[in-house]
């Protein structure tokens, strides 16, 4: 049986009819064309949630081509209200989910990919619904330009330690404690304060593709 695309929400409030004015007009304005691979220096976010490491990438890498993916209607929303208010030209957003991107884009090859806080599905039972499985790995290391790295951020231990293992076995691993400590800015998003605020820590790995 083929594996569902996608298991969690595309929206949460109702979308307001200027919010869903913008997001159409964000995404016909803001095309992804395959010639956007070929010569930029390229980061990708695979469920971007509410935007707000999108548009901080977008905002510090100003020079590299930010690409967001994601299903969920409100994030776009909410990018696409920033983007047209702050005349941000580097940012772009794939509304739907990654394996459709992967199939519609043939030459995408990426600098920098970010997978921060994805669903980990913390019952035994549904673990074959997360992203991150031995396969994914295997194909976004594939797409990664040479020195490539994956950033991957959870608090559910058991997701990290599935992450790891997997990646221990490629031999490409490298822990870090935050993926900005060099950096004078520090973003935190909706889910990463809201694992603060329960108490969770946070397990970071950082995946370089040599």
């Amino acid at each position: 049986m083929k594996k569902k695309l996608f298991f969690g929400r595309v929206k949460s409030r109702i979308l307001t009819n200027l919010q869903k004015k913008n997001s159409s007009l964000f995404l016909k304005t803001r095309k992804i064309k395959n010639s956007l691979f070929r010569k930029n220096k390229i980061i990708i976010e695979i469920g971007f949630g509410h935007g707000e490491h999108l548009v901080y990438l977008s905002k510090n890498f100003t020079k590299k081509t930010i690409i967001g993916i994601d299903p969920f209607q409100n994030g776009l929303a909410k990018v696409a209200k920033y983007c047209m208010g702050n005349n941000i030209k580097n940012l772009y957003v794939f509304p739907y989910v990654f394996e459709k991107f992967h199939k519609k884009y043939k030459n995408y090859n990426y600098d920098d990919l970010y997978i921060l806080f994805p669903d980990p599905w913390p019952k035994k039972r549904h673990h074959k619904r997360r992203l991150f499985d031995e396969d994914f790995l295997r194909l976004i290391l594939k797409k990664g330009r040479k020195n490539s790295k994956i950033f991957f951020k959870t608090d559910n231990y058991n997701y990290y330690e599935q992450v790891y293992n997997m990646v221990n076995e490629f031999k490409k691993k490298e822990l870090i404690k935050d993926f900005y400590q060099n950096l004078k800015t520090k973003i935190k998003t909706k889910y990463h304060q809201k694992a603060i605020k329960n108490g969770s820590k946070i397990y970071s790995l950082k995946i370089k593709n040599n």
